[in-house]
């Protein structure tokens, strides 16, 4: 068993956003055929649209966006939940003035 809480402090800039790569933390030996990470937008922020060879799927813990993936766009809030699949161009926008986004992004191929 293994627990921790995020550290804001390890929190780094990827694609746009403010990200917390969780696996990277666990002790040496465990290594899941997945990647997870915590990713906060700050109001008005965007995730610079992208696309990439794995699945991937977003939870949104908080906040509200505009998720766009190949030119389709949805409006998102708490508790939804987005797919991309492999090569699909994708992106997330936090509509909020005053409220930062935030979610938990998993990805595997």
């Amino acid at each position: 068993m293994y627990t921790t809480r995020p550290d804001h402090s390890l929190m780094r800039t990827e694609y746009g956003a403010l990200v917390w790569r969780l696996l990277e933390h666990l002790p040496e030996g465990l290594s899941p055929a997945f990647g997870a990470s915590v990713a906060e937008l700050a109001p008005g922020d965007a995730v610079d649209p992208h696309d990439h060879q794995e699945h991937e799927l977003w939870l949104l813990i908080s906040g509200r966006g505009e998720f766009e993936v190949d030119g389709q766009v949805r409006n998102v809030s708490e508790t939804s939940l987005c797919y991309m699949a492999p090569h699909q161009r994708h992106t997330i926008r936090n509509i909020s003035q005053d409220s930062a986004l935030k979610f938990i992004s998993i990805w595997w191929d």
